[in-house]
């Protein structure tokens, strides 16, 4: 903890970087049990352009991280948003055909679920049920049911995976993409392939995996993407 109290100082006195306090936060990062052991002193952290209090949750790049790295807090943001703009196609779905109702759920409610939906890999089982919520409902507008209508068929019949394949395909095709070179390089730097010939997994072409011990390193880009890569089949994985 001192280290990151250090840091700051130093960066503030070898750097010249002045934070603004009225327009900083600070979030710290952490399991549940982490977070509870710090005091309200140790979180706010006094710098000498003055103190800069703690934030549960922080946006970045339209994504909501929460101290827990849970994601439900962003889950949360997009089911008011989709729930929000299902609620006005509703209204005026009766006077348009199904293939415009289709088009504004896409731009309104798919394009949000789908914004950058591989955060939520291997999260918590409440978040993708939030999520996958939120598809049902646009099932059911598109096909003009009532609430209580099963959504199962009604997605099959629009064609569009459930939340978690989505999110697995999704990982998919940045792997594919991390293969043949067609991503930014730190994600290419992310991934590498086995490289060790005492191994099958050389000879299979698979990623390395990173071992990890808790459910949030599970998520991580790093551990998530590789693993989902390399459950695919032989067939699969040689597409070009």
């Amino acid at each position: 903890m001192e280290s990151h109290f250090t840091g700051l100082r130093m960066t503030e006195l070898y750097c010249g970087l002045k934070l603004n306090a009225d327009k900083s936060e600070v979030l710290w990062l952490g399991t549940r049990q982490q977070i509870a052991k710090l005091s309200p002193a140790d979180k706010d952290l006094v710098l000498s352009t003055g103190s800069l209090l703690t934030s549960s949750n922080a946006r970045d790049l339209g994504v909501a991280v929460d101290e827990n790295l849970t994601f439900d807090v962003h889950a949360r943001a997009c089911s008011r948003a989709c729930f929000y703009h299902l609620h006005r196609i509703r209204q005026v779905c009766r006077f348009r055909d199904e293939p415009a109702t289709r088009e504004l759920v896409h731009v309104y409610v798919t394009s949000c679920l789908d914004y950058c939906n591989t955060l939520f890999a291997k999260s918590i089982v409440a978040v993708r049920q939030r999520l996958q919520h939120i598809q049902n409902s646009t099932a059911r507008v598109i096909c003009s049911q009532s609430t209580y209508t099963r959504a199962t068929p009604l997605l099959r019949n629009v064609h569009c995976l459930p939340v978690e394949k989505r999110i697995v395909y999704k990982l998919y095709v940045l792997m594919f993409d991390v293969k043949y070179g067609s991503v930014p390089a730190y994600l290419a730097y992310l991934c590498n392939v086995c490289t060790d010939e005492r191994l099958r997994s050389t000879s299979r072409g698979d990623f390395v995996i990173l071992r990890t011990r808790t459910r949030t390193a599970n998520s991580a880009y790093i551990v998530a993407a590789p693993s989902a890569w390399n459950a695919l089949s032989s067939e699969l994985r040689t597409i070009t």
